[in-house]
C-alpha cells in the first residue's frame, strides 16, 4: 500500500442557548462547550461515522452532520466519494443546548472546506436557518456571541448584542431528553394580545439591561408568557428550581432553548447557584449535572490538516 495523503477538516462549533426567556425564537447565545467534528477524504466510497461509545446518532448518512454536509456538496456540485466523519461531543443531546445546531454548522463548514471554500459566511448561515427551522441557535452558533434574528422579506437577518463578560453563565441540565418538535408541540397557536406586549416589553428591556450592565432588570427581563409556562409541563420541577436559583443570587433564570436545561446568569457566587439550581431539581426527582460556563465570543472554528491514508 503506497501512503497518500488526504486533507483532514476539524471543526469546532460551540453550543449555544437560545431565548434567554423573554426572546422566543430571536435570542442567541454562544457557550464556551463545544462539539468537534473531523472530517477526512477517503478514496473508499462512502460516508461513515466514528462515535463515543455513549452516544446515540446514526452512523451513515442519515447523520444530521452528513445530511448538511451533502446539502452544499449538492449544491455547489461536488461530491466526495468518500468521507470518514468522527465526533467529539462536548455537547449533550435533546438539552436545549444547540446540538442539533452545532451538527449543522460542523456539516456545512466542513463541507464547504472540502469543496473549495465557495460560499462565504452569510451564505453558509442561511443554509443553516434553512436546515435547521429556525434561527436562533444557528446564528450564534456559527457566529459566536449573542445574536438578534430576525426576517426581512423572508431572508434571515440578524444583529450582534453585547454580552457582559462578568456574567458567568451556569447550565444546569437535567438527565433527561426532550426534543424541540415535542417542546413546539406544547405551544399554543395563538397568544394573548396582553402576553405579546408582555414580552416584547421583556424583550427590549433585556437589550437595555445587558447593554448598560444593569443586572437588577435581568430577573424582569428574562421574564416570559409565549413559552416557559407551556413547557413547564415538560420539566418535572423547572419553575421550583428557577426560584432557587434566584434565591441562591441568579440574576436571571430561564429554560435554555426547548429545555430541558436551565440557564442562570451570575455576577457573584455562581456556584451557590448551580448548587441550588440541582438541589432543586432533585427535590422534584430530577438529578442533572451542572456546568459553569462563559460566554463564546468566536463562534465556529475550522482548521486543515494533512492525514496519512491508504490507496
Amino acid at each position: 500500500m503506497t501512503p497518500t495523503i488526504a486533507p483532514q477538516v476539524h471543526v469546532s462549533v460551540p453550543a449555544t442557548t437560545a431565548n434567554l426567556g423573554s426572546g422566543f425564537d430571536i435570542f442567541g447565545l454562544a457557550l464556551q462547550l463545544y462539539n468537534v467534528f473531523t472530517f477526512t477524504s477517503t478514496p473508499t466510497p462512502g460516508w461513515r461515522v466514528s462515535l463515543p461509545a455513549h452516544v446515540r446518532l446514526p452512523t451513515d448518512e442519515r447523520n444530521l452532520v452528513f445530511r448538511a454536509a451533502r446539502a452544499l456538496c449538492l449544491r455547489v456540485g461536488t461530491l466526495p466519494p468518500g468521507l470518514h466523519l468522527t465526533i467529539e461531543t462536548g455537547i449533550p443531546q435533546a438539552r436545549g443546548l444547540g446540538s442539533s445546531s452545532s451538527a449543522i454548522v460542523g456539516g456545512l463548514l466542513a463541507a464547504n472546506v472540502l469543496t473549495g471554500s465557495t460560499l462565504d459566511r452569510e451564505a453558509l448561515l442561511a443554509m443553516a436557518v434553512a436546515i435547521e427551522g429556525h434561527p436562533d441557535n444557528v446564528t450564534p452558533a456559527l457566529l459566536g456571541g449573542m445574536t438578534l434574528s430576525y426576517s426581512v422579506d423572508n431572508a434571515h437577518r440578524y444583529v450582534t448584542l453585547p454580552f457582559p463578560a462578568d456574567l458567568t453563565l451556569v447550565v444546569a441540565i437535567p438527565d433527561f431528553e426532550l426534543s424541540t418538535a415535542q417542546a413546539r408541540a406544547v405551544l399554543p397557536g395563538q397568544v394573548k394580545r396582553a402576553d405579546a406586549i408582555f414580552n416584547c416589553s421583556r424583550t427590549a428591556l433585556l437589550v437595555q439591561a445587558l447593554h448598560q450592565r444593569d443586572y437588577a432588570l435581568l430577573a424582569t427581563a428574562m421574564d416570559d408568557r409565549l413559552h416557559q409556562p407551556y413547557r413547564a409541563t415538560l420539566v418535572p420541577g423547572m419553575t421550583a428550581a428557577i426560584a432557587a436559583g434566584y434565591a441562591a443570587g441568579a440574576r436571571g433564570v430561564a429554560l435554555s432553548g426547548a429545555g430541558p436545561t436551565l440557564l442562570a446568569l451570575a455576577d457573584t457566587a455562581p456556584e451557590a447557584v448551580a448548587q441550588a439550581l440541582q438541589a432543586s431539581f432533585a427535590q422534584h426527582g430530577v438529578t442533572c449535572t451542572t456546568r459553569l460556563l462563559q460566554a463564546d465570543t468566536v463562534g465556529a472554528t475550522v482548521s486543515v490538516s494533512p492525514q496519512a491514508a491508504e490507496e
